[in-house]
């Protein structure tokens, strides 16, 4: 097992309250009735993506700190006297409820991002997520609820409005600038609700600004990394991204690739395609200035942390810039052996 296999040790230090979390989680998704429950345990397979279990969705070297945040969070109002111990019961329920909630956007996203190979049942499982969710967060947060649902509302919002934007832009011919793709890296406003639960508790919603800034900044290292690794699947999925519009695809490519009815000769064209992206993405070196970037993005993002009082943040910083190098690296091997496989034709 090599580094970008491997759990960041900052994300297992929090362990015990993730597992905590998950055993509510799945505990509401096993009293679903049928047939949702059964669809509640296909759908947790689908996530466990290889691993021995889904319990490593949020917390694998992929994940985003999306569950830990929170935590820290928590760790910082509780050093301050702001989070009595009555509070702090309410810890786990919210993350619990915070999985339902990513559960109902993961699904929704599998259909937007490639509607073919999308389950379209489990949408109706993302209902029950989703008002489980709204119900955990009740109850959770008490006489905070009205407070905070109203930043819940703002989040919502946002997240839904930029996917959109986002999903027509990939899915469109224009010009795809830099200060899109980072207003369109603002869809993660999700992230936020489970820190503005957090600040709720501690009557601290007046945190939402500064919350709102981290997690966009998070949106953007991410996104740029994202884009790195998944720009076969964003091609096959026929998304034009922000990585991909550098790379000089267009969406005549993509279109062309449509109107070929024999299988074979569309994977022929699909092939060529991607080999002349490869050009652009390796040998020009686009992938290793797209991580280039997220390494400085994800710094900032730790900046923005500290002024949160998120002190956690930095360890994990360190994990996730020790995992982009590695990243970087392997990349930096791939375009350095293709140069010299060019240069030897």
């Amino acid at each position: 097992m090599n580094l970008l296999d491997t759990a960041f040790p900052s994300y297992l230090a929090k362990q015990a309250e993730i597992d905590a979390a998950w055993d509510l989680c799945e505990k509401r998704l096993a009293g679903l009735p049928s047939p949702l429950d059964t669809l509640a345990t296909r759908f947790l397979h689908a996530i466990a993506e290889g691993t021995p279990s889904h319990r490593s969705y949020f917390s694998g070297p992929l994940a985003p700190p999306l569950l830990y945040m929170p935590l820290w969070l928590a760790d910082r109002l509780a050093s301050e006297g702001a989070l009595p111990a009555r509070a702090q019961a309410s810890i786990v329920p919210i993350l619990a409820a915070t999985m339902q909630g990513y559960f109902y956007v993961r699904i929704q996203d599998d259909l937007l991002d490639d509607p073919a190979r999308a389950d379209p049942e489990l949408l109706l499982l993302g209902n029950a997520c989703f008002a489980g969710m709204a119900l955990a967060y009740t109850e959770a947060l008490g006489p905070r609820a009205p407070a905070f649902f109203q930043a819940f509302d703002r989040a919502i919002a946002a997240f839904s409005r930029l996917t959109l934007a986002e999903l027509r832009v990939v899915r469109g011919e224009g010009p795809y600038a830099e200060a899109l793709f980072e207003e369109h890296a603002g869809k993660v406003a999700f992230a936020r609700v489970p820190l503005l639960a957090i600040a709720a508790l501690a009557d601290a919603l007046h945190l939402e600004a500064s919350i709102t800034t981290l997690v966009d900044r998070l949106g953007v290292t991410y996104g740029l990394a994202n884009d790195v690794l998944g720009w076969p699947r964003d091609l096959r999925a026929g998304h034009r991204t922000h990585l991909l519009a550098q790379a000089h695809l267009s969406r005549a490519d993509l279109d062309h690739l449509a109107t070929l009815a024999d299988e074979h000769a569309r994977a022929e064209a699909h092939e060529a395609l991607a080999e002349r992206l490869r050009v652009t993405l390796y040998e020009g070196m686009l992938l290793h200035r797209t991580i280039e970037r997220a390494i400085a993005e994800q710094a900032r993002a730790a900046e923005d942390a500290r002024k949160l009082g998120l002190h956690g943040f930095d360890v994990y910083t360190a994990d996730r810039l020790a995992w982009l190098g590695a990243l970087d690296r392997e990349i930096l091997a791939m375009s350095m052996k293709r140069a010299l496989g060019a240069r030897s034709r």
